[in-house]
């Protein structure tokens, strides 16, 4: 018996479950958004920001919830920087953060919710739009 073919039963013999806690998705969601051009950063509310001190977690401004038919709807709230058009930078963000989960976990992305909070008018941020 070839040895690809031991390897694969072996394999079958040794399945399981894998589950994907929330957190995990959204720190996929967090590290993708903030990948696009146009965004300065997240910002959660201030609830966000204490929850994520005592839990010592960075999920600030994401949030992904798993729905009843086994999908990820995910709720960022971003800052967009001053310059770019904020419903193109929203909708790259929507793309991004939906490629990037189901490609990582296989899961089904069944929204991506972007709530643009703030405008970034910082010179380091009219800078980079300058630059680009």
């Amino acid at each position: 018996m070839p040895a690809e073919r031991k390897a694969a039963k072996r394999a079958e013999r040794w399945s399981g479950h894998v589950s994907i806690a929330e957190e995990v998705v959204s720190s996929i969601a967090r590290i993708a958004a903030q990948e696009v051009e146009g965004i300065s950063g997240l910002k959660g509310t201030v609830a966000d920001g204490l929850a994520a001190l005592l839990n010592a977690q960075k999920r600030q401004g994401v949030s992904a919830q798993l729905i009843e038919d086994q999908t990820i709807r995910i709720r960022l709230k971003a800052v967009v920087r001053y310059g770019y058009p904020i419903p193109e930078v929203a909708k790259r963000v929507q793309a991004k953060v939906k490629q990037e989960i189901e490609g990582m976990t296989g899961l089904h992305v069944s929204a991506v919710d972007v709530y643009i909070q703030e405008i970034d008018t910082s010179e380091t941020s009219r800078s980079k739009k300058e630059e680009s």
